[in-house]
């Protein structure tokens, strides 16, 4: 029979107790109750834009399955600066999130002087999905496929505007489709997916190119009317909407991904953590089913994965504009 002592005991006890405490004061431990209180989860842009809707589907299961809450606060403005910002100026304790999508990669190459190191303040957590983007019309624009549209907007040079959701990514997107269209675009900027959709379909604005996901639910309802898909293959959710390939603008191509973030110097174990939690939550088939009836095809990958890939993507994006000829913006103060 094991005889332990009152004394030994207790000394073990203070021995626990005392390591658990230094694992939770030492950078780049991660206690076993992490998370342990409520997370805060910023969208950088408004609410009724898919980035929002896809951040609220994950953050609750997981919230269901670490049992704290997460708040979701729609930080708005600047482009998706202040947000970002917000997230970078935070406690690398892994308990701010932020969801952004392909302006991340974007936004080192198409902005002077960011307000945050895109390497060294913020980095990736987890993928949560991927959707091409789409190209979407006003109902009065007179094209039914992107032939016409394009033969329309060279009959009729800056009649047609563009409604970009973003200052950065919406504005890029936009221009990358006049300079491979061979056409003539003025672009009014909004505040965000729902605002830009709104305007075309309301006549202010001629052409939206979009993330998927923000924009299914107003092409299937007819506010607006789908035109072409920049990928390889057609959307099951968009089964009559040809891709560019076939509508004979091959090299436009994009894939807008959604990833959530945290302050760029958060331990890796807490990194690692987050990143098996959202992963976790993603592949519930509750939220699998919602994401994809959105659009949005899932991912399952390390933190690291889709740092290689985010790295890559500012250095091809960093190209693409160079070709462009699109002059770096000012970040307003």
């Amino acid at each position: 029979m094991l005889n332990i002592s009152r004394r030994n005991l207790l000394l073990a006890q203070g021995l626990l107790g005392f390591c658990t405490m230094l694992a939770a004061s030492v950078p780049g431990v991660a206690r076993a109750d992490f998370p342990d209180r409520q997370i805060r989860w910023i969208v950088p842009f408004p609410a009724g834009g898919g980035l929002d809707a896809v951040t609220r589907i994950v953050a609750g299961k997981m919230s269901e399955n670490i049992g704290q809450q997460i708040i979701v606060e729609n930080k708005t403005g600047g482009a998706g600066f202040i947000g970002a910002v917000a997230l970078a100026t935070s406690k690398p304790d892994g308990y701010t999130l932020m969801t952004q999508a392909l302006g991340m990669s974007m936004n080192p190459s198409i902005y002077k002087g960011l307000p945050y190191d895109p390497i060294k303040d913020i980095r990736p957590v987890a993928q949560i999905g991927a959707v091409p983007v789409v190209l979407a019309i006003g109902p009065n624009v007179p094209a039914t496929n992107l032939k016409e549209l394009i033969a329309y907007a060279k009959a009729n040079p800056k009649k047609m505007k563009g409604g970009s959701f973003a200052l950065g990514s919406g504005t890029m997107l936009l221009e990358m489709f006049r300079l491979q269209a061979g056409i003539e675009l003025p672009i009014v900027q909004y505040r965000g997916a729902s605002d830009a959709i709104a305007a075309t379909s309301a006549g202010e604005t001629d052409i939206v190119i979009m993330d998927g996901t923000s924009v299914f639910p107003h092409i299937k309802a007819g506010r607006v009317k789908g035109i072409v898909v920049a990928a390889d293959k057609r959307l099951a959710e968009l089964p009559d909407v040809p891709t560019t390939v076939e509508s004979g603008l091959p090299e436009y191509k994009v894939e807008f991904w959604y990833t959530a973030f945290v302050q760029g110097q958060t331990p890796k174990p807490l990194v690692d953590r987050l990143n098996l939690e959202i992963n976790k939550a993603v592949a519930s088939a509750e939220v699998t089913d919602k994401l994809r009836a959105i659009g949005l095809a899932t991912a399952n990958r390390t933190a690291d994965d889709f740092t290689a890939q985010h790295l890559r993507e500012m250095k091809e994006w960093a190209e693409i504009v160079k070709k462009s000829g699109f002059q770096p913006l000012e970040i307003a103060q």
